[in-house]
């Protein structure tokens, strides 16, 4: 290749494979197979994801997955538990508990991108972040940039021993996703910080099983674990009951289902419930 066309194809104008117009070098993406995406159409893909890593039909599907997370939007919009930071700045995330979900409000780009959710069994691991530089003058305190917090999903971590139990890969992010809650005010940026933390716990279970000072009786994952036998054991009851009629009635079907969301929310400290919220939540939508 001569330096004439190393030239226009660095810096000339390319045709987006996905809507054929032709656009330059600061309006386009690379994608593989020496192919290129225009930045309107990029703008139906997830903003954390690397367009360049997918083939045309890749991105198409990823596409209509994105479509799929619009509608989920469409149907859930302000129904969160929650959004911390309350006014942001730029960044904030809502937590959609009743559903199993959580999305990344972005002031900059909420209005150019696809919607989209995350589930929390695509959490594998989440923790604050400080960015601070060294003061302009000698003696003085650092000098505060920004906090908040990493999200890593299941997708970044291929270490699946060392994860929660019950989580599952995100099908196209692989990075791990930084969200700025806050730029101005260090202070009340680490109570936000903290608080995003904090539901994160909650989700994960990571106290469920200490007591507080003055607490009584089983801890929170004692109490799952011991209905999880209390429902094992009635269903072995039904079990012999269904041997001697040779029959299974709708009720003990009922039964082993919920006995056995019992165990799994047992086995991951409460998160196979948000599981079968999400479950719940997906199944409405009408897919193409």
């Amino acid at each position: 290749m001569g330096f004439i066309d190393w030239f226009k194809g660095t810096f000339g104008k390319q045709t987006c494979a996905f809507c054929g117009n032709e656009v330059g070098m600061m309006k386009r993406t690379k994608i593989k197979n020496k192919e290129f995406i225009c930045n309107d159409c990029g703008c139906g893909c997830s903003r954390y994801i690397q367009k360049y890593r997918y083939t045309k039909d890749e991105l198409l599907g990823h596409m209509e997955y994105m479509k799929r997370q619009g509608r989920l939007y469409e149907q859930l919009e302000g129904r969160f538990t929650m959004v911390v930071p309350s006014a942001t700045i730029r960044q904030s995330v809502e937590f959609y508990d009743d559903h199993g979900l959580f999305r990344i409000r972005d002031r900059d780009t909420d209005n150019r991108y696809a919607k989209e959710f995350f589930r929390y069994d695509q959490v594998a691991k989440y923790e604050a972040y400080l960015e601070e530089s060294e003061p302009s003058e000698q003696g003085k305190a650092k000098e505060f940039g920004e906090c908040g917090v990493d999200i890593t999903l299941v997708g970044a971590n291929k270490d699946m021993g060392q994860l929660h139990k019950g989580l599952r890969a995100h099908p196209y992010i692989t990075e791990t996703i930084r969200v700025c809650v806050n730029n101005r005010d260090k202070h009340i940026g680490e109570l936000e910080v903290n608080q995003i933390i904090g539901h994160f716990n909650r989700i994960f279970g990571v106290n469920d099983n200490t007591k507080g000072l003055f607490s009584f009786g089983p801890t929170t994952q004692q109490r799952r674990e011991g209905e999880a036998i209390k429902a094992m054991s009635g269903v072995f009851g039904a079990a012999i009951k269904a041997a001697k009629t040779g029959e299974v009635s709708e009720e003990t079907k009922v039964q082993v289902a919920d006995a056995m969301n019992k165990v799994n929310d047992a086995a991951t400290s409460g998160l196979a419930e948000y599981t079968r919220r999400a479950d719940a939540a997906e199944a409405q939508i009408n897919y193409l």
